[in-house]
């Protein structure tokens, strides 16, 4: 089944304006009949059945990665009935699990360095700090000049200040010890692993994906018309499942808008929308197909349907839109060109919201080839 896939008035003219236009009246019909289809002009759709299609989510969903690289020395362990594996896809960790580790050799190398650096620096500017106090007692007493007191605050504070950047590498060391074991920071579902044992990583490449499952979202594209009635907050309905006649109640979910997207994408033209579910027993999957309903209205009750191909450019408007009409009820007829005003798009078709009448017979192949008042045949 073809979902239909609304777009506002304005896009339904852009699409339009690629259309030819009709040529000026002709002075007499066209002694041949032009062949054409013609379709009947049908009720708008009910704005209930207008669906849109679209995934779910994870909430929310980070990738791990190490800030370090090196090789992969383990991966998390997982405990699956009476044996112990490697954590994989679809497994679920608590926060604070470790997910992989890195040889740590050389960073713990780097640490005890950083280690032995301090305690050196710390060594000579508990020294400078005795030379000083010497110094001014000395100088107090008249027995050294001010500059020898200068020199030797001056390396008091080159001393201190070499101890702060042993300690800050010594720091760094450290931290980058412990960024040597990836920690799950929240629990979640692995989504993808990307490592083995043995993989030589490099700073910011992913490891681990993880997701938060226990509330999905359902995203979808939504046309300017659409999101201009919608408001986060605002209720929309979200089918999960195969469609059908025999739709489950159950796979029918009530959900709330949480996102509208303040920009359209730069190639569909349409809004990206989020809607918040629940999932507490993880039976929504990310990366399932959704139909999204939005339960307002989107038009009026008596507006009518025509197919895109049947709309040419006006012959008295530049700016506005025509169909043409068998003017009888025959196969061989001749045609009229009606205005119409149209309204919003609807897949292949648009609405029309003046100058049509239901169930009036316009022409939807060869539309381009006709004058008003030409002859025209109803091919099947």
């Amino acid at each position: 089944m073809t979902i239909p896939v609304p777009l506002g008035a304005s896009a339904a003219l852009a699409v339009a304006l690629t259309l030819p236009a009709c040529s000026p009246p002709a002075t007499a019909a066209s002694k041949q009949p032009t062949p054409v289809k013609v379709q009947a002009v049908l009720p708008g759709p009910n704005p209930s059945d207008l669906r849109y299609s679209g995934s779910l989510e994870p909430a929310s969903q980070v990738s791990m990665s190490f800030r370090v690289s090196g090789y992969v020395e383990a991966l998390g362990q997982v405990t699956s009935g009476d044996r112990t594996r490697a954590l994989d896809k679809g497994d679920f960790v608590r926060k604070g699990s470790v997910l992989a580790r890195l040889r740590a050799v050389d960073y713990e190398h780097k640490v005890a360095t950083g280690d032995a650096a301090v305690s050196d620096a710390s060594a000579k500017a508990k020294l400078a700090q005795l030379e000083l106090q010497r110094s001014r007692r000395l100088f107090e007493a008249q027995a050294i000049p001010q500059a020898q007191l200068d020199v030797d605050i001056a390396r008091a504070e080159s001393a201190e200040a070499a101890l702060k950047d042993a300690r800050a590498r010594a720091g760094e060391a450290s931290l980058a010890l412990d960024d040597t074991v990836l920690h799950a920071p929240m629990d979640g579902v692995v989504l993808s692993r990307q490592v083995e044992v043995g993989t030589l990583t490099a700073p910011g490449q992913t490891a681990v994906v993880l997701a938060d499952t226990r509330s999905v979202k359902a995203v979808f594209g939504a046309p300017q018309a659409l999101v201009e009635r919608l408001s986060v907050g605002g209720a929309v309905q979200v089918f999960v499942g195969a469609e059908g006649e025999n739709k489950a109640p159950e796979k029918l979910l009530d959900a709330r808008v949480t996102r509208i997207a303040p920009a359209a994408d730069s190639n569909g033209r349409v809004f990206s929308v989020e809607a918040q579910l629940p999932n507490p027993g993880a039976a929504l999957r990310p990366g399932a197909v959704v139909s999204v309903r939005v339960p307002s209205g989107t038009w009026a009750e008596d507006t009518l349907v025509v197919p895109l191909s049947s709309v040419v450019r006006s012959a008295h408007d530049p700016h506005g839109f025509s169909v043409f009409v068998l003017d009888g009820p025959g196969d061989r007829e001749p045609v009229r060109a009606l205005d119409v005003q149209l309204g919003e798009v609807i897949g292949n078709s648009v609405t029309v919201t003046n100058g049509l009448a239901l169930n009036q017979r316009v022409v939807t192949v060869g539309s381009t080839l006709l004058r008003d008042g030409n002859a025209a045949v109803v091919i099947r």
